[in-house]
């Protein structure tokens, strides 16, 4: 008898142990399985949009790529013109327009 709720005791001790600490690791495992998952597929999106962006210049002919690489080059110029320069970059002087 005195066995036997010794025994109940034990075990409602260790239920009580488990519910005060749950069981942490695999909500770890899981946060780091759905942050791998996430990269995997970022990396998948970046490596499927470079060769769709590569496939759509290799079936142009020479002077249509010879127009794209100019119009990029009048972007890219017109997107940096606001940019800090090199020197602002290293010293970190923020100029207010």
């Amino acid at each position: 008898m005195i066995f036997h709720r010794c025994l109940h005791l034990i075990f409602v001790f260790i239920l009580a142990t488990a519910m005060v600490y749950p069981q942490q690791g695999d909500a770890t495992k899981a946060a780091k399985k759905k942050e791998m998952v996430k990269q995997a597929n970022k990396k998948a999106y970046e490596k499927a949009r470079k060769m769709t962006l590569k496939h759509r210049r290799e079936i142009q002919t020479k002077e249509t790529r010879k127009r794209m690489d100019e119009a990029n080059k009048r972007a890219d110029a017109y997107n940096s013109q606001n940019d800090r320069k090199w020197w602002e970059k290293i010293w970190k002087r923020h100029h207010r327009r």
